[in-house]
Order: C-alpha cells, then sequence, then structure tokens
C-alpha cells in the first residue's frame, strides 16, 4: 500500500478525523511509529533463529502527530490473529493523545528442498533429485519438506520443473512391494533374530503396514515394509512365532 494511502485510510485523531495539518512545534517521527508497530509483532513471534523478517509499511512524511509525553504503546484489536500482513495500532496516551494504525509484513525464509531437474510424473525421488535452497515460506499454503528423508522414495504425482518447492499434494508413497511378491520376512528383538521367506498379500510402500503370509507355516502375520524385499514382522501378532 502507498505511504500516503496508508496514512489518509489508518490515521485518526481521537475525535476520528485525519491528521495532517495543524502541525505542533514537535511531532513524533514517523519513524518512531513505525518501530513501536514492528517491536510488537516481533515480541509476539518470539523468533529466536534469525528466519522471520519484520517491516513495517512507510508512513507518509507529511503526517504530524504531536509529540507525546508518554512512551508509545502498539496493540493489537482483539482477535488479530498475526499473519504476512498484520495491522498494528500504535497510539500515544499522553497530554495530547492520537492514535495511527500500521501495515507490518511479515516474511519467514527457511531452507526447504525443491528439485534440481525435471521429473516426469511416477518418478521415483532419490537424494540425487533434491536440493536445498534459501526461500520465503510465508505464502506457502500446502506446506513444505526440510528433510530429505522425507521425500526420498517417494512418487510424483504430476511432471514437476526443477526449482520449484515441494509440497505433499505433488507426491505420494512409491509402491515399494507388490502382492504375491516374494518377500523376506524377518523377527528381531533382544532375544531372537529370525529371517525366513514369505509372500505379500497386497502392496505396499515404504513404512506401510501390509499383510504376510509365512511361506513355511503359511501363517498370515502383518509387518512393515522396509525396503523393495524386505518386511518386518510385527512381534505383537505373532507370539514370537511365526
Amino acid at each position: 500500500m502507498p505511504a500516503v494511502l496508508a496514512v489518509l485510510l489508518l490515521t485518526l485523531s481521537t475525535d476520528g478525523t485525519p491528521v495532517f495539518a495543524a502541525a505542533p512545534a514537535n511531532w513524533t517521527p514517523t519513524t518512531d511509529i513505525e518501530n513501536a508497530a514492528v517491536a510488537l509483532i516481533e515480541q509476539q513471534i518470539g523468533d529466536k533463529t534469525g528466519n522471520t523478517r519484520v517491516s513495517a509499511a512507510r508512513l507518509d512524511s507529511r503526517l504530524r502527530l504531536a509529540e507525546c509525553s508518554e512512551p508509545l504503546e502498539a496493540f493489537l484489536r482483539p482477535g488479530t490473529r498475526i499473519k504476512d500482513r498484520t495491522t498494528v495500532g500504535v497510539r500515544c496516551t499522553g497530554d495530547k493523545p492520537w492514535k495511527v494504525y500500521v501495515p507490518v509484513d511479515l516474511v519467514v525464509t527457511k531452507r526447504v528442498l525443491t528439485l534440481k531437474r525435471p521429473v516426469s510424473r511416477g518418478h521415483v525421488l532419490t537424494a540425487s533429485d533434491l536440493v536445498a535452497v534459501e526461500r520465503d515460506v510465508t505464502r506457502v499454503r500446502r506446506g513444505y519438506f526440510t528433510d530429505p528423508k522425507a521425500l526420498i522414495g517417494q512418487k510424483a504425482r504430476q511432471s514437476l520443473i526443477a526449482g520449484k518447492i515441494i509440497t505433499p499434494s505433488m507426491i505420494e508413497a512409491a509402491t515399494l512391494i507388490h502382492r504375491g511378491q516374494t518377500v523376506t520376512l524377518s523377527v528381531a528383538n533382544e532375544r531372537i533374530n529370525i529371517r525366513m521367506a514369505g509372500k505379500a498379500l497386497s502392496d505396499g510402500a515404504l513404512h506401510q503396514r501390509i499383510r504376510v503370509e509365512n511361506s513355511n507355516s503359511g501363517q498370515v502375520v502383518e509387518g512393515i515394509v522396509r525396503s523393495r524385499e524386505h518386511v518386518e514382522v510385527l512381534i505383537a501378532g505373532t507370539g514370537g512365532n511365526f
């Protein structure tokens, strides 16, 4: 919003009239008002990572508000939620009271995962496909990823271009094990470590729970997909014997 419009729309004296004329001999610098608004938002968000930048819209330099005999007081209207742009009130409660509203912008940057190169629909992501870059995520409404482990082995739902922030809606779990496939079943704890051949009774993605059949005993149990050929059997359902 242009500085002139910001003042025309948001600056009121205590009786509700715009304040430009009738300047007193001493007035409050607009930078003091802006700084008070910024300080309130910084205090509210409490960012200790240094990844958040807060800035106030510039007030019109012609604005004349009486020098305040008390420290400036910044405030938020009841029910205000801090967003990428938040309107902050700043008021003087001194001998010559006044009130003004200042738009304050919030920009959050993080190292997020993007694609090094374009990938086609159905492509299974690997570490070589990914690169972490510093990006403004303030308006990224659909989420993003910071840990490569969350993406490796996932499948692209659609063709994706290089450099684009990867969001959860762009990917889906890739099927690692298919129904009817021969797999290695394992059970391991502090007392036993058993590996045996089995058969998958359903498709399964990485870390997904599926039903499997022990090829020797015919017993059907549940397990967690650990790789394209390995299913870790859930011990609670086996009684230590499968």
